[in-house]
């Protein structure tokens, strides 16, 4: 035999016998035993988990709730019930005091008169007025004519002081006349005080630090006691109804427009 192969086969046999040998030598596996499944202990909880929620109850109220034993039942009821008891009249009510109701004006009542000046003289015309008086009542009558309220306005601020233009609170003269006339821009009443301009002035106060010239001169008329001419002149400013209605007040109440000796206007309003 081939020493080669020889030495193969010694080393394969040798090999085969020491396994053999190892696994007769290491001792035998124990059979495993299973043992029954233990529930595991929860682990400690976070915080997170015990932060009650938005619409959870607080924590110890639970385990309050939990810890505490439930209340035994009511003992039966051993009495008789007793009789319902009746609700409590009702209050009558208390009328209250009736409110005093505001007097009522009697229609067509006569207002006091205003003061009368001490003196009173109708002129006949416009021709002899003073320089001055002339003067501002020609500008007057060309800013009445131009058909803008806002010139008549720039007459009035060229006064040291605002004339008297209403007896309420408004400061802005142009504006209170828009407000008042019927076309809503000022031009009923620029023909007004061209109208009450173009008849003749009553010089009230004459020789008094009161001396003024008022337009129109009716404005100082009793009406009761007008002329044929002075009820024309009348009638030219308003109508029938409207004389009607002042004679029953007994006192003028239409436009009227005063300038002092020295040119300055000191009112252009309607009332008493």
């Amino acid at each position: 035999m081939d020493p080669r192969r020889l030495a193969l086969l010694t080393g394969l046999v040798t090999t085969v016998v020491l396994g053999v040998a190892v696994i007769r030598i290491m001792p035998r596996e124990a059979p495993r035993i299973v043992e029954p499944a233990v529930p595991a202990t929860p682990l400690r909880a976070t915080i997170r988990d015990v932060t009650p929620g938005p619409g959870d109850p607080p924590a110890s109220s639970t385990i309050a709730a939990q810890a505490q034993p439930a209340p035994p039942p009511p003992p039966a009821a051993t009495q008789a019930p007793s009789a319902p008891i009746s609700p409590p009249p009702a209050a009558t009510p208390v009328p209250a005091p009736p409110a005093a109701s505001a007097p009522v004006p009697t229609p067509n009542a006569r207002r006091p008169a205003p003061p009368r000046p001490a003196s009173v003289e109708v002129l006949p015309d416009n021709e002899d007025l003073r320089e001055r008086v002339g003067s501002m009542r020609e500008r007057l009558m060309l800013a009445a004519r131009s058909g803008d309220i806002g010139r008549l306005g720039v007459v009035f601020q060229m006064n040291e002081t605002l004339p008297v233009f209403t007896r309420g609170g408004e400061r802005d003269p142009v504006a209170f006349w828009k407000k008042a006339s019927g076309d809503g821009e000022g031009r009923e009443i620029l023909a007004i005080l061209l109208n009450i301009l173009d008849l003749p002035p009553a010089l009230i106060n004459k020789g008094t630090p009161q001396e003024m010239y008022v337009w129109p001169y009716l404005a100082h008329v009793p009406l009761a006691d007008l002329s044929p001419r002075q009820s024309v002149d009348l009638y030219r400013l308003m109508t029938a109804q409207d004389v009607r209605d002042m004679r029953t007040l007994g006192s003028w109440v239409f436009w009227r427009l005063g300038i002092g000796p020295d040119g300055t206007v000191h009112f252009f309003l309607a009332g008493e």
